[in-house]
């Protein structure tokens, strides 16, 4: 991907119009650091009032059935978690081994295990899956993670469970460093391409694979 046909589709193609609700609800999301900020302290209020009525408007059609299992399962993955909190996308080394209570697990590994974790959580007749473990994920670690949908991962040849997640992050770090590499370390060329101020290169990343392989509009 050339970076000035990325910074193209992110600046002049993603829909500008009938989107604006979306994403006041993503950044008032975003805001409530007392959810995201470690899973140790999440409670089932948090998962109930706030992060399936956000997941639900961003059409992920969770049932309520899934609050004390999803709050349970997020609090199980805060001590994988933890190593990766304050980490980038285009930084991470994927196959680095991180130690975690004496045990050395290789980072990509640690994404797989996480996002098992929240994607077999039922959810009524469904489980939680993968879309929406994918925002969550992206929510918790807004730097790092990606958001990824059935058209995207498809896209990319990702399977949709968690390995196939693990192996869509492998692909986004490759194409964040890529772009970086275009724009000469110049990160914040990239970032103000985007009309919404402070927004992360995952979230651009995010913007670019929507239009393109969602929507169908690049």
């Amino acid at each position: 991907m050339k970076l000035e046909e990325f910074l193209r589709v992110v600046r002049e193609v993603f829909p500008n119009q009938g989107v604006d609700k979306g994403e006041k609800q993503y950044e008032d999301c975003l805001r409530r650091h007392e959810i995201w900020d470690n899973f140790d302290n999440v409670k089932t209020i948090h998962v109930r009032d706030v992060m399936v009525p956000f997941l639900n408007k961003w059409q992920c059609r969770l049932s309520y059935e899934c609050v004390p299992a999803l709050t349970t399962a997020l609090q199980k993955t805060e001590r994988w978690l933890q190593p990766l909190r304050g980490l980038n996308i285009e930084d991470i080394d994927l196959l680095e081994p991180i130690e975690i209570k004496n045990e050395e697990i290789r980072t990509l590994s640690l994404i797989e295990k996480v996002s098992e974790t929240i994607q077999k959580v039922r959810a009524g007749r469904r489980t939680v899956a993968f879309t929406a473990t994918s925002k969550i994920l992206h929510m918790t670690i807004p730097n790092l993670f990606v958001m990824c949908d059935e058209k995207i991962r498809k896209a990319y040849g990702c399977e949709g469970n968690s390995a196939g997640y693990a192996n869509f992050m492998l692909r986004m770090n490759l194409f964040a460093r890529d772009l970086i590499s275009q724009a000469h370390g110049n990160k914040q060329r990239i970032l103000s391409c985007s009309k919404w101020k402070g927004r992360t290169l995952t979230r651009l990343l995010d913007n670019y694979n929507y239009t393109k392989h969602t929507l169908k509009k690049a």
